[in-house]
């Protein structure tokens, strides 16, 4: 009588594999989702902490706080991480990463060449208004150029409609506000109001507003509910 052939335990399970290579592929899909989310997070909390821990009387401009030395970390190690998680992050073309890279080498020049600090000199140039400006002006080509081309695959057209109206809204802001804040500074800068302030923060929320719609966007076109993404997250 032939003896029965034992299984080889080096040969690959294909079955197992398979369903390993899509549980990789949901937690992968998930981790892109919850980086979009947090990038949009950590935005939002800009102008939100700087004036909790550097006060608001006197600080007429986002910028300025580097000088504060209770929010110079805040601000300093909030706009790296948003320049670093733009640098890693993967858009769905080379000219949209090649773009997100600019961008976020941008936002840590932000961070590392401070505006100057008699914040009301109303002075024509600085390198700082300049990076700042050319970081907005790289969201806003990929918000109205690069984001839009997804939505194909969006079969409802209501709701396409929609996201092409909130990237091209969060697009023009995050060019159109920052530009409003340098006129404002020229034309009135040494009247010292909080308006560029919060100019800038209308600004930053847009780009924060900018991700959590693209985390919509991909959750719909990965098909995935929120219960879905509240099970894999404690899974």
């Amino acid at each position: 009588m032939a003896e029965t052939e034992k299984p080889d335990p080096k040969a690959i399970d294909w079955a197992r594999k398979d369903a390993a290579r899509k549980d990789f592929s949901r937690h992968a899909n998930l981790a892109f989702l919850i980086k979009c989310f947090g990038i949009g997070v950590i935005a939002l909390l800009i102008p939100i902490i700087l004036p909790i821990v550097g006060g608001y009387d006197g600080h007429f401009s986002i910028s300025f706080f580097y000088h504060v030395p209770e929010a110079r970390n805040w601000f300093v190690g909030l706009l790296w991480a948003v320049g670093i998680f733009l640098v890693l992050f993967q858009g769905l073309s080379r000219a949209e990463n090649i773009i997100l890279t600019a961008g976020g080498i941008f936002l840590i020049l932000v961070a590392m060449v401070p505006t100057g600090t008699d914040q009301c000199s109303g002075s024509m140039f600085s390198w700082h208004a300049f990076f700042a400006v050319a970081f907005f002006a790289c969201l806003f080509v990929v918000a109205v150029f690069f984001s839009k081309s997804r939505l194909d695959y969006i079969l409802w057209p209501p709701l396409r409609q929609r996201f092409e109206m909130a990237y091209n809204v969060t697009g023009c802001a995050m060019i159109g506000l920052p530009l409003l804040a340098y006129g404002v500074h020229l034309v009135d800068g040494r009247d010292c109001g909080h308006e560029i302030f919060w100019i800038e923060a209308g600004a930053i929320l847009a780009f924060s507003g900018f991700w959590f719609v693209k985390t919509w966007e991909y959750k719909r076109l990965l098909g995935l509910s929120v219960r879905q993404i509240s099970r894999q997250l404690l899974t």
